[in-house]
């Protein structure tokens, strides 16, 4: 694991440390905080000894956006209970559903302009983007805008980015006096 990524995950886990203590610190004692960050400092101790991204079972490669995802990750996606698999079954569908819930309508009518939009994934989430803004222009109110991207990576990491992505398009589009807390 000693490549780009391996010190990327370095240092997310040192920062995750870092916030972990300063928390703890701030909260007295609470155990949830403790015990993650007990599995912080044991991935670092794996790093150290070169048994990080290594299935604690089969003692395969863990895969790699499964580790960028939770760099605490012990075991490869064959290894995990029923219980876990059904878990990560959830979490995929509902990161899907969240990810399909951030797309424009199929299609949009706006201004004499007719927008078909057709999206299909290669796998349940993915860092494909794309966005049709009508009405946030600067001019009479009638702009139209049309957004395209591929996130980085693949699967629920690149559809955070993507999310992330309309997060700021949609923000950067809004009317303006528009304040996310009023």
């Amino acid at each position: 694991m000693a490549d780009v990524t391996g010190s990327f995950l370095r240092e997310q886990l040192l920062d995750r440390r870092q916030r972990l203590d300063s928390a703890i610190a701030e909260s007295g004692d609470s155990a949830g905080l403790v015990q993650l960050l007990n599995e912080v400092d044991s991935a670092l101790r794996r790093m150290d000894n070169g048994s990080y991204g290594i299935c604690e079972v089969c003692h395969e490669s863990v895969e790699k956006p499964r580790l960028v995802a939770d760099p605490l990750v012990r075991f490869c996606l064959d290894h995990l209970t029923a219980d876990q698999q059904r878990a990560l079954e959830q979490d995929l569908e509902l990161a899907s559903q969240l990810q399909r819930d951030l797309l424009p309508e199929e299609i949009v009518s706006y201004g004499g302009w007719q927008v078909c939009c057709h999206y299909q994934p290669v796998g349940p989430v993915s860092g494909d983007y794309c966005d049709v803004i009508v009405g946030a222009g600067h001019g009479d109110g009638r702009d139209l805008f049309f957004a395209l991207g591929d996130a980085s990576g693949k699967g629920v990491a690149a559809s955070m980015l993507m999310a992330h992505l309309h997060a700021i398009t949609s923000w950067s589009s809004a009317p303006a006096g528009f304040s996310a807390t009023a």
